[in-house]
């Protein structure tokens, strides 16, 4: 009798995990994407995304946190600033984050749906991450761009934050999440995309 009931009980619990989901629990990170088209001023722009699920094991919904490295870099012709007599080229380390929830669709353990909260939106440009190349032609200058640096910060954080917003609003949803050898696949439209479990 005892041997039937213990056979019930691990019959139970494996159908149990057998209906959960993939564990997605933890931070995944996406490799370097270019997204030069999202922001206008950027001769050439990269966005790496993380996504961290607070996923409980068997869990079917939670809290999520977004957030997105973008490196960008923009040449500037001469004359266009005042006091630069040669083009010089501005890069820019810019970091957005946004959190929201996540939920199962329709008791479907392979398809995420994650609504986000914008109004917990945050862009940051920090004014000493902005770095100024020399003269592109003549390698020659080194523009003094001390008092230039908070105005180029925030023209970059209303440039990143519309190109963040488009990268976090199109993950709303996830299908087909398939975690293997901490790799998270999924299909978000009609694009595959690929994360790593951030250690």
């Amino acid at each position: 009798m005892k041997l039937q009931l213990f056979s019930a009980a691990a019959l139970i619990a494996a159908c149990t995990a057998c209906s959960g989901g993939p564990d997605i629990n933890g931070a995944w990170t996406s490799t370097p994407t270019r997204i030069d088209n999202e922001i206008a001023m950027a001769s050439d722009a990269t966005s790496v995304l993380t996504v961290d699920f607070r996923a409980p094991k068997g869990a079917k919904s939670g809290a999520v946190t977004m957030s997105a490295v973008i490196n960008a870099n923009q040449p500037v012709d001469s004359g266009a600033t005042e006091g630069f007599a040669e083009p010089y080229e501005v890069s820019v380390t810019a970091t957005a984050t946004i959190s929201g929830q996540w939920t199962y669709e329709d008791d479907d353990h392979d398809d995420i749906v994650i609504f986000l909260d914008r109004s917990t939106l945050n862009v940051n440009v920090d004014p000493d991450g902005v770095s100024y190349s020399q003269n592109l032609l003549t390698g020659l200058q080194q523009p003094q761009v001390d008092s230039l640096t908070a105005a180029t910060a925030e023209r970059w954080r209303a440039a990143v934050r519309s190109a963040a917003t488009a990268q976090f609003i199109a993950l709303d949803k996830l299908d087909d999440v398939k975690v293997h050898d901490n790799i998270l696949s999924c299909e978000v439209g009609k694009r595959d995309l690929t994360f790593h479990r951030s250690m």
